[in-house]
Formats: structure tokens, sequence, C-alpha cells
């Protein structure tokens, strides 16, 4: 009989574990918040969330292919775990963590919240799997909606369009707009735990696919320099979350990295349910108080409106190195509020959406948004929306 590979043995057995009863002991728990803080991100996450272990390569002496079978005499078979113990004590010396296992008892934890950025945080625990999760996981990454395409060249009737909605919305934060029609933006009021806890018999409206700390995504950290925000690529103030709405089509995703001080939005995705600006308004108040929220992030921008408009129309204008440019450094460009061209990017459907965001989060008159920077990387866009009190 031949040998079943590796890979679909782990494959069949994930979802046996999520959907046959006789195996509950098998079903991995949530992880706690000591083991989301121990977890690094990677370095640059993926614009598209992946299963577990998804990304890692077969072969070689990295273990992989031994996770599923019996253990053995063979004599190399601890050679893997060997690494993997050296990595775990290499990443706890970098961190200033006691790499002592053997503490007396009563000894206090070496990861007290003191120690270890983002201890004290409220949990986030992951949603235990299901075979309907992994349906809409899959749903989610193969939804053509999201695939790229060059968009073409906005007209000119639409880029006024643009300037004349974002110069509305720069009214509306700074309340010089009294006599005209109002926003019609509420306040937020919403809470993260009510989107991603059940409430019987309805199911939660989100599960938790990711929840770990880690450095900021590789696409910021040029722009993190001209920031207070933590900068060291091996630390743990980020915490990264993935958000899918339970169903197999129609889903809705949202991928964060949110720590005190700013929002980045990784992945947003919507088909139903809130808005974006309440989900990441929810995720940023479960972590930190509103009034220290000073920028917003977009990474991968795909938006048919903002794409088209940046790329195709302001950095050809103003000859900037765009989706072309391979640099390694991003050359960061900014946009300052009362310019024509500002007002433009405010009035695409990102800018009015970060618009929103900041409407929702405090009293009209009181916050906006004064500059907006680009920079294209590996030909994608990113953007930072700076957000200021005013007065």
């Amino acid at each position: 009989m031949p040998r079943t590979p590796s890979s679909i043995k782990r494959f069949v057995n994930r979802f046996r574990r999520a959907t046959d009863s006789r195996n509950d002991e098998e079903v991995p728990p949530p992880p706690t918040q000591s083991s989301a803080v121990s977890a690094t991100a990677p370095a640059e996450a993926p614009a598209t969330p992946t299963f577990q272990g998804a990304k890692r390569k077969r072969g070689g002496n990295d273990g992989a292919d031994d996770d599923d079978r019996p253990p053995t005499e063979s004599s190399s078979s601890w050679v893997p775990g060997l690494a993997r113990a050296r990595g775990i004590y290499k990443r706890r010396k970098s961190s200033g963590i006691s790499t002592d296992l053997n503490l007396l008892p009563g000894t206090p934890s070496p990861e007290s919240t003191e120690q270890v950025p983002g201890a004290d945080r409220p949990e986030l625990p992951a949603t235990p799997r299901n075979l309907r999760m992994y349906a809409g996981k899959f749903s989610a990454t193969v939804n053509t909606d999201r695939i790229h395409i060059p968009q073409p060249t906005p007209p000119r009737n639409e880029i006024t369009r643009f300037r004349r909605r974002g110069l509305q919305f720069e009214n509306w934060m700074a309340n010089t707009n009294q006599s005209g029609a109002a926003s019609g933006v509420a306040p937020s009021t919403q809470r993260l735990r009510p989107l991603v806890e059940a409430s019987p018999p309805n199911e939660p409206l989100f599960n938790v696919w990711r929840t770990s700390y880690g450095g900021p995504p590789a696409e910021i950290r040029e722009s993190l320099k001209s920031t207070n925000l933590p900068q060291n690529a091996r630390g743990q103030h980020y915490r990264h979350s993935s958000l899918i709405r339970d169903k197999v089509i129609d889903v809705s995703s949202y991928v964060h990295y949110i720590v005190e001080g700013a929002i980045i939005a990784q992945e947003i995705f919507r088909k139903e349910g809130p808005y974006w600006s309440d989900i990441a308004l929810a995720l940023y108040k479960h972590d930190a108080q509103i009034d220290t929220l000073r920028y917003v992030f977009m990474l991968h921008v795909e938006n048919d409106e903002t794409i088209a408009l940046v790329g195709k129309v302001l950095y050809r204008q103003h000859r900037l190195p765009g989706p072309e440019n391979r640099a390694t450094t991003p050359e960061i460009h900014t946009w300052r509020m009362r310019t024509a061209d500002f007002e433009r990017i405010l009035g695409t459907q990102l800018g009015r959406a970060v618009s929103r965001l900041v409407l929702a989060a405090w009293p009209v008159g009181t916050h906006h948004i004064p500059r907006i920077h680009t920079w294209f990387l590996s030909s994608h866009l990113h953007m930072r929306f700076d957000i200021e009190r005013i007065g």
C-alpha cells in the first residue's frame, strides 16, 4: 500500500479533529493571553491570512513531515526539536526574557506585565476551528473581488467629484460646514466582544482566525521613522488579528495590526455587517484609549478609486516613483490639507472611510486629518493618514 503523504494526513486530521466529537480532547484550546504575547509575527505579514503552517516548506530538516508520525528510535529524530529549542532560546534571550526553566516554587513568572509589552491588554482568543470556518476562509481567499485588476485612469469629471467630496469631509471634520448638510456619521458605540462572542442561540458574527503579537509590518517601517510608534522589528507591541465572517459565500474579512497610537489595516473586505470604521474602532478601543489614536495606515491598497487616482493621475502629474519603482526604500510623499490633491485623495473611497472613522470617534470640530502620506513598495500602494486634535 502506498504511503499517504504527510500533507494530506495533516489536512484530513485537521477537519477530523474539528468535527468528530469523539476526538474533542485533540482540539487545541484557544490561545491564552500569555501564549498570544509569546508568539512573534513574521517580519513581513502576507496580504491574505493563511492557515497555520501553510507557508512552511516541506522537506529538509525542519521536521514538518514528522508532525503526524509516531515517535521512533531514529538517531536523527531529535535534531528538529533541538533546532526549534535553540531558536526559542535565542528569541527569549534577545527579548530580555529569562531562559531559566528551573524556577524555584513561588518564583514570579519572568514574563511579567512590566517586561512583556501588551501583557496587560484584554484577551482576544482565537475561535476554535470548525468545518464552516474553513469553508468561509477558503471563500474569502479565492474571492475574485479581491484580485487586483489594473484600473483605468479616472476621467476628469470623476476627479472633480473626488475633490468636491473630499472638501466636504474636510469641512465636516473641522465643523466649518454648519449651514450645509450634516455628515450623517453617528458616534461609534460598537464594542469588540459582541462581534466575536456567541450570544445563544445566535453564533458570533465574526470568528477570530488569528491573534498574536509581533513587530510592525515591513511595509510601514520607513514611515514609522516620522512617528513615535514602536519601530523594533523584533518587538511584541503590535497585535495582529484576523476577523472573518462565518459564511461560505459573501464573506467579510478584516485583518489589522493594532498598537497604541495606530490602526493598521492590512485587509478590508466587507460584504455585510458593520462598516469598517466601526470594526477598526472596536479593535482599537479593545486595546487602547481612543484619544491616543494618531495614525491610520492602509496596506496593499487595491481600491479602484484610490489606486487609480493616486497611481495613474497624481503620481504621473508630479513625476513621482510609482508602482514601477523597485527601490527597497520607499519614497514617501506627503499631501497636505487645504490643497487640491489632498482633497481629491480624501474624496476617494478609502479617504472617505478614514474620514468617517474620525467623525465616528470624536465630536465634530475636535479632530481632523491634516496630512496623507503615500508610497509604493514592491509595486503596492501604502498610505498613512495622520490624525490631530484641532486647536
